[in-house]
């Protein structure tokens, strides 16, 4: 048993709430969306996922062949910004609970590249499932939104309250999520839909394939993905930013608990890190704990991780990306709430991180090879 764990999941109430439950969760085949999904099915709830990528050869921990997760749900092929696609799905399912983490671009790079299609999926995708589940009879009794902590925009102070500080997120992405954070409580407010909103910061651990963009993904290729190691790359801008970070088994835990408390209905919650760091001390923890690890395996590849170390890279400037330096939430009220802390610290989180990844790029060698 874990020693942070709340009451309600000591006594086992929370596992229970799920058992035999319907479950939707969109963008079920992304990185959080796929734990999601593990979750809900190890505790018993019947599955269904909704995602406009469902490909077996996706990179994707429900195509994990060992786990067998594709054959325990049932997968619907679908457009978030498809209005009448998400009715069908949603009208159909008789859902006890609907988690959304589909969206467009989870990056502010693509975001910038594509606003429209951005602002489609990531804002009226979030309205379409809301008006959906207005026109039932039955209504679900949880609609979850996983929204991010760059709605607030630049930091003033030490932390972002979500009492307190005022949304400022300007750019694409945070732009289309706060939007979206809007409409959450309107449909509340308005017309009692049970919604509640979770602003995430920087989530981490196994199966995330955003390999091109996100922080550690990236690092895990260039370490991993080759036969010589490469150092992990930090881009040059990115020197002075400061961000939180949170294992994904922890944040599944915290929606577990936001979904299954009757008083987080109609509320916004910050979701606490286990870690708050900067860029380069980040990416120097995962030099050192991969090169820790690599020993066991391949000295000589331990010690080139260690060698290369960190590789400073200028990153062509665009314009229309607004990176804000240092994002940090103050969880107190998801704390005081629902009695969620991490359980997982940054170091053993990047060490279940860097193996799981170290296995993935090692067994794809094999079987290309």
């Amino acid at each position: 048993m874990l020693p942070k764990q709340t009451a309600d999941e000591k006594t086992g109430r929370v596992a229970a709430y799920y058992e035999g439950k319907n479950a939707l969760v969109t963008g079920g085949f992304g990185f959080i969306g796929s734990h999601m999904t593990k979750a809900l099915v190890e505790l018993g709830a019947n599955v269904t996922v909704f995602d406009i990528n469902t490909d077996e050869s996706r990179d994707s921990l429900l195509n994990d062949r060992s786990l067998g997760l594709r054959n325990k749900i049932t997968i619907v092929r679908g457009d978030l910004s498809d209005a009448n696609a998400v009715r069908e799905a949603i009208t159909a399912g008789n859902f006890h609970f609907i988690f959304n983490f589909a969206a467009y671009a989870t990056v502010i790079e693509k975001a910038v590249e594509n606003p429209y299609e951005t602002i489609l999926a990531n804002t009226m995708g979030v309205v379409n499932i809301l008006e959906s589940a207005r026109g039932l009879k039955l209504r679900p009794t949880r609609i979850f939104h996983a929204s991010t902590d760059k709605v607030y925009g630049e930091m003033d102070g030490d932390a972002y309250d979500e009492e307190k500080t005022p949304l400022r997120g300007i750019g694409v992405y945070d732009g289309a999520k706060l939007a979206a954070d809007v409409f959450a409580r309107t449909y509340h407010e308005i017309f009692g839909l049970p919604t509640v909103v979770l602003r995430m910061c920087n989530i981490f651990g196994p199966c995330d394939f955003n390999t091109n963009y996100r922080l550690i993904p990236r690092a895990m290729r260039h370490l991993y993905s080759e036969p010589e190691p490469k150092g992990p790359e930090l881009y040059f801008d990115a020197i002075e930013h400061w961000r939180d970070y949170l294992h994904v088994d922890d944040c599944i835990r915290a929606i577990l608990l936001l979904a299954f408390r009757h008083e987080c209905r109609g509320e916004v919650f910050n979701l606490a890190a286990t870690k708050f760091a900067s860029t380069p001390e980040l990416l120097k923890m995962v030099v050192q704990v991969a090169h820790e690890i690599e020993k066991d395996f391949d000295v000589k590849r331990a010690e080139q991780i260690l060698a290369n170390g960190i590789s400073v890279k200028v990153r062509i400037g665009n314009p229309g990306v607004l990176a804000i330096k240092k994002q940090r939430l103050n969880g107190d009220k998801l704390t005081r709430i629902t009695g969620f802390e991490p359980v997982i610290g940054l170091h053993e989180g990047l060490e279940r991180t860097i193996r799981s990844y170290r296995s993935h790029y090692l067994n794809t060698a094999r079987r290309s090879g």
